[in-house]
């Protein structure tokens, strides 16, 4: 166990030491890019390329409860990569009071934007998962896709602008989203291109970050996904439907229109609302993900649902 205190670099020395907890002799590592929370380091060891993850903002027990997450993913097949043990067992170690877990590093591009036959394959990948990983399975993992404090509290303070507006009168219309009755599946939450994995050489996508998962409804999940794989500068139905006959595939099931739609209008409200507490933090946000950005994706996919034709 690392005695460094909470928010100490992590050095060559220090992800050695970590690594040696999972059986694995520590040759190259790399910061990787990307992620608002946690810290990513590529590994390159004896044993395989790892990817160590730094979790922030979880507790050793959340952490732990999240590791049990990704093992049931895992052993259900879901497109997760694969989380490595600790040799006296467990899944998750510490760096001071951070935890941290490691996982199997998936090589392979993040495209920006994918070709729809590969926004049809997440779709379908993203129904299976919501079909086949629910049997048997309960999580402590508090779900992320609601309104927590902070963000009700970033709600009330926003200025009389065409943004506060709008982000006022969409959840006036669409708040009512979680209160749906329905199963509870594993959701993944956070269905960006940046969190999906193209491996290649005919092999399945993978879907990485799941720290936003839980158990939760599997409409919240599929309108996320229409943010994050359906819009660019703006929405787009030809892709939606795409994303909708893939899920419908592999779901099995049938989702209705409306409340899907309405999903995505929630899950954008959320979204700007938590990259405005961002900006007003002064945290740089990657190129076209600021808070107003999400307002005209969202206003755009209200425009333009009806063209889906559902």
């Amino acid at each position: 166990m690392n005695t460094a205190q909470a928010g100490a670099p992590l050095t060559r020395q220090a992800v050695a030491g970590l690594l040696d907890a999972y059986g694995l002799t520590l040759e190259r590592v790399r910061p990787l890019p990307g992620g608002m929370e946690n810290t990513h380091l590529k590994a390159q060891t004896a044993g395989g390329t790892v990817v160590v993850t730094v979790l922030n903002k979880k507790t050793i027990k959340q952490a732990e409860e999240y590791a049990r997450f990704l093992r049931h993913l895992e052993l259900t097949g879901a497109p997760a990569p694969r989380l490595r043990a600790l040799r006296e067992g467990g899944w998750v170690t510490r760096f001071g009071d951070r935890p941290v877990i490691v996982c199997d590093f998936v090589d392979g591009p993040s495209p920006a934007r994918l070709p729809a036959r590969l926004v049809h394959e997440a779709g379908f990948l993203l129904g299976r998962v919501h079909r086949t990983a629910t049997a048997g399975f309960d999580s402590a993992l508090l779900p992320h896709l609601r309104l927590d404090e902070d963000d009700a509290a970033t709600l009330a303070s926003l200025p009389d602008n065409a943004f506060g507006r709008w982000a006022r009168s969409t959840w006036q219309n669409v708040g009512h989203v979680p209160e749906h009755d329905g199963p509870l599946v594993p959701v993944h939450g956070d269905l960006f291109p940046d969190n999906i994995i193209v491996p290649g050489r005919g092999r399945s996508l993978v879907f990485l970050d799941w720290e936003d998962g839980s158990l939760d409804l599997a409409h919240l999940d599929v309108g996320m996904a229409l943010l994050g794989l359906c819009c660019g500068r703006a929405f787009s139905p030809h892709r939606a439907r795409h994303l909708l006959s893939g899920y419908h595939q592999g779901s099995q099931g049938a989702l209705n229109g409306e409340l899907v739609r309405d999903a995505a209008l929630y899950a954008a409200v959320l979204v700007a609302l938590r990259r405005h507490r961002w900006q007003t933090e002064h945290r740089r946000l990657p190129a076209g993900r600021s808070a107003a950005a999400m307002h005209h994706l969202a206003t755009s996919l209200a425009d333009r649902w009806p063209q889906l034709q559902l």
